[in-house]
């Protein structure tokens, strides 16, 4: 797939991670880690992303954490994040808004709505 966008996908539940997968790689170039740890350590060693899929519960960092850590990197902090939860409480998702998440969409989800969500994001977010 020429000139697809890198997508980094922060999740932990295995048959979250094979949907995603099986559906997104036939758009974008996808990277799965398993915790927003390791997600933070690829970022930080030049692991260079157009967007982030992010879950808010995981085990070792939050989300929520993630999103602290990362828009509190200058190096890191435009990267584009989509938050992809469970949860579909407004405090949880008022909570990713002000530690700056992009977006936010709640499983279970609309695959194509949530391609055009990322291809959004890229597009006025990410580079080109």
């Amino acid at each position: 797939m020429p000139d697809s966008h890198r997508l980094l996908i922060v999740e932990d539940d295995p048959i979250m991670v094979a949907f995603l997968e099986e559906f997104l790689s036939a758009s974008f170039d996808t990277t799965t880690l398993q915790s927003g740890k390791e997600a933070l350590d690829q970022l930080a060693s030049g692991g260079a992303f157009d967007a982030v899929i992010l879950d808010l519960f995981m085990p070792e960092m939050t989300g929520f954490e993630f999103l602290d850590a990362l828009r509190g990197n200058d190096a890191l902090n435009q990267l584009p994040v989509l938050v992809l939860s469970g949860s579909d409480k407004s405090e949880d998702r008022i909570r990713a808004f002000e530690k700056g998440a992009d977006d936010f969409v709640v499983k279970p989800f609309n695959p194509l709505e949530l391609t055009a969500r990322l291809n959004n994001l890229i597009r006025r977010l990410g580079s080109s």
